[in-house]
This record gives structure tokens, sequence and C-alpha cells, in this order.
């Protein structure tokens, strides 16, 4: 299974103005982000909670990927046996 198939990027967005461009320091994990169109200040973890459910739909999509692939796999696997795989 390749792994990479599954890896996602996604946008976060501004609760405020829905901007996905930001300022912050990737040194500093504590610092403020910054939108850059509205200036709206919060912390990493406040824009992460803001964005949870993209960050969740995503997720699930993935997951029903991964699942669909391995049972693919499994049905792959049996295929010409004696056993059958529903």
């Amino acid at each position: 299974m390749n792994a990479e198939k599954y890896d996602r990027s996604i946008a976060l967005l501004c609760p405020t103005c829905g901007n996905d461009q930001f300022q912050f320091d990737d040194e500093d994990e504590l610092s403020p982000v910054i939108c850059q169109q509205c200036k709206t200040e919060m912390s990493r973890d406040d824009l992460i909670e803001a964005n949870a459910e993209n960050i969740e739909i995503n997720k699930n999509e993935v997951i029903g990927e991964v699942t669909k692939d391995v049972q693919k796999q499994f049905k792959d696997m049996f295929k010409g046996g004696k056993w059958k795989v529903r």
C-alpha cells in the first residue's frame, strides 16, 4: 500500500474572514498566527479548533479510501482460491 496516496494538505481558513494566508514564526510554535487579510491574531490551537469540521471531513475521506483499498487488497489476496471474501 502506498501511504503517500493518502497524504493531504488542508487549507486552514481564518474564522473571521475566510482567508487562507497567515503570518507565523516557524521556529516558535507558541507564537501567534496572524491572518494576512484581516490581521486577526490567534494561537495555532485556536486556528486548528476553528477548522475542526474541515479537518474531520478530510480525515473521514482518507479513512474511507484506506478502508476501500484494504478491502480490495484482501479480495485480491484470496482471488482464485477456495475462500470468498464479501
